[in-house]
């Protein structure tokens, strides 16, 4: 186990060699990486979460709808206090690390987080088919189909043929525009960055998602980054902060 004193995020396990891959978690390790934090990368699967924060004395997350009650990212803290979901996670390390000071801005983390549902909605069945084929560790691919099955009414190989394709990202296009509004329309100076020249947690949020679509598929965060230079350009502005992926 680890030492007392280490901050440990808890992070989605990838087949093979573990590197970070999932949007939440990645929120959580942008600003980690952005506050150079030291901190060790724990990996749980579909099938390990639950058991492993309950076996640390977790609580379970008994607002959540429709979802699991134990998620990642949660991070134990040195003191030995567990948090999780990524934006009160954000703001307790703003909060115990201020030197290198990440600005939280409510309106935009919020358009930014609806604007990415709008485009993440109608892509599900192009890459959530690759997180089961592709991403998750073999003994977990099971528990991540069987609740997919009973949502879709069909497999996932199903539903990539039948809702995924180009129907799939014309329909992202009216989100895309929505998160392109978000990335240019708020900037307060000159910079790559949400509000210009400052970066904020919801650059973070926005990072978060091209970045896990890139390591679902390299094809599929390509093309969404090719849909404007505003948003390749923020990926390259938060490159040095994604070089801990693990």
């Amino acid at each position: 186990m680890s030492n007392n004193d280490e901050l440990i995020l808890y992070d989605l396990a990838r087949r093979g060699h573990c590197t970070s891959w999932s949007f939440n978690p990645w929120k959580t390790r942008l600003v980690l990486n952005y506050k150079s934090i030291p901190y060790r990368t724990e990996w749980l699967d579909h099938q390990t979460i639950a058991p492993t924060l309950t076996g640390l004395g977790v609580p379970p997350n008994t607002s959540s709808q429709g979802g699991s009650e134990y998620t990642v990212p949660t991070v134990r803290f040195k003191d030995g206090t567990y948090l999780r979901d990524s934006a009160a996670i954000a703001e307790k390390l703003e909060a115990m690390f201020p030197d290198q000071p990440l600005l939280f801005d409510p309106e935009t983390q919020l358009k930014a987080e609806q604007a990415i549902g709008k485009v993440a909605g109608p892509l599900v069945p192009v890459f959530v088919p690759r997180i089961a084929q592709d991403v998750i560790t073999e003994t977990s691919v099971p528990s991540f189909r069987e609740p997919r099955l009973k949502v879709f009414g069909m497999t996932l190989e199903e539903l990539e043929s039948v809702r995924g394709g180009e129907q799939a990202w014309k329909a992202a296009e009216t989100g895309t525009q929505e998160l392109k509004a978000v990335l240019t329309e708020h900037k307060r100076s000159e910079g790559p960055f949400i509000l210009g020249s400052e970066v904020s947690y919801a650059d973070f949020i926005v990072v978060a998602f091209f970045e896990s679509l890139r390591r679902i598929g390299s094809d599929v965060g390509e093309r969404v980054l090719g849909f404007d230079e505003s948003f390749r350009r923020l990926h390259e502005a938060c490159g040095e902060w994604m070089e801990k992926d693990a």
